[in-house]
């Protein structure tokens, strides 16, 4: 494994995708309104409704689901909404990666038929294995940063909201360690092999970002949508966690598999 040379590339596509000010604020300000904005808001919402306040349907919602924390039945129903509520917009954070990954990696290969700069990295002593891991680790290393950026925004504002109501920290517990320092990155990593799959099968950069929009975050939104019970049982988060180890594998295999040097030289 050709470490360095895969670094070296690495810093090369970062050098040509953070020269667009489009993607870099893409990157950031609408994810960062989708996982920070929309539950702070609605946290903030719930903390200002008066203690006792909270209808009938909320109260039997409440009574309906699982204990999240160790004192969950000596919780008031206000202040175990809030915890919902920041469990739950753990589901925001888990589109962070696919929205950043989709701004950033649909360039990676075809880009470099657009720039005439494909053929310079298909001669050098490389394998294609190589190859994909630069452009996958390319993306994959400023997305994971920068979700861990704001998870890390993300507990401290839920702390600060809860700790009046609780009296003690929510976040990070045990769940959103496993969910943002595992799961996520994981998630990350299966999106991104899966772009630059797409971006090595297409011809432009917006047929790329067409198919990456059409195929790749509906499926995610959907996913995402279906793992809400991850966040009440851990070992369904360690189940999910395997799932999506092996995914990115197979993703991985997959996307070699489908990478044709020559066809790509043909195209120069």
């Amino acid at each position: 494994m050709q470490l360095k040379l895969i670094w070296q590339l690495m810093k090369k596509d970062w050098a040509e995708a953070f020269k667009s000010r489009q993607i870099i604020l893409s990157s950031t300000l609408l994810p960062l309104f989708l996982a920070l904005g929309v539950p702070l808001i609605l946290m903030v919402s719930m903390g200002m409704v008066p203690m006792g306040s909270t209808d009938v349907e909320l109260k039997i919602f409440m009574d309906l689901l699982p204990p999240v924390t160790s004192d969950w039945n000596q919780l008031s129903e206000q202040t175990k909404m809030l915890v919902i509520i920041a469990i739950f917009g753990q589901i925001f954070l888990l589109l962070v990666p696919v929205m950043i990954a989709s701004f950033i990696s649909a360039d990676t290969i075809v880009g470099e038929k657009e720039r005439q700069t494909i053929e310079g990295l298909l001669v050098l002593p490389i394998s294609d294995s190589e190859i994909l891991l630069a452009k996958i680790g390319s993306s994959l290393l400023p997305v994971t940063l920068l979700t861990f950026v704001i998870s890390a925004f993300y507990s401290i504002i839920v702390d600060v909201i809860t700790f009046p109501f609780l009296g003690r920290l929510l976040l990070p517990d045990l769940r959103f360690i496993l969910v943002m320092v595992i799961f996520t990155p994981l998630l990350g990593l299966g999106t991104i092999t899966f772009i630059v799959m797409i971006s090595s099968r297409v011809s432009s950069t917006r047929d790329a970002q067409q198919l990456t929009g059409f195929f790749v975050l509906p499926v995610i939104i959907l996913i995402a949508g279906q793992l809400i019970i991850l966040f009440i049982n851990i070992w369904l988060i360690l189940i999910g966690i395997g799932i999506l180890g092996v995914f990115d594998i197979v993703a991985f295999m997959l996307a070699l598999s489908l990478f044709d040097r020559e066809k790509l030289m043909s195209q120069t």
